[in-house]
């Protein structure tokens, strides 16, 4: 009898378990907002160096985000849902990814904006 008990127990705990990490996959909080990007033609350096930091600080959070999305996609939770639900998931990373990737990019032109107005 004890063996029984000490089995189901084992048995409700993996169910648990089971059912905590697809909760976990499925909140990966927020999405990141990308901060403002400084005019580099009329900013000081401190400020443009600030502005990096904020940038560096949204890449970090917008990969962890990112991790956390594509983790869900292998869920059964994700893969339950309907076809609309997994296309409005997939729009919604994307747009996180394009934000990523689109801040890096127009963050160096703005440093190249600074180098040009201070030769």
């Amino acid at each position: 009898m004890k063996n029984k008990t000490s089995f189901v127990q084992v048995i409700q705990t993996l169910i648990l378990l089971g059912l905590s990490s697809t909760a976990l996959a499925q909140d990966c909080s927020e999405a990141p907002v990308a901060p403002d990007l400084v005019d580099g033609a009329t900013v000081s350096m401190d400020q443009l160096v600030a502005n990096s930091e904020e940038v560096k600080t949204f890449i970090a959070a917008a990969d962890s985000y990112l991790d956390c999305r594509y983790a869900y996609r292998d869920t059964v939770a994700y893969k339950d849902l309907s076809r609309s639900d997994k296309g409005a998931y997939t729009d919604e990373t994307e747009e996180v990814l394009d934000a990523r990737n689109e801040i890096g990019d127009d963050f160096n032109d703005e440093v190249a904006a600074y180098q040009a107005a201070n030769p």
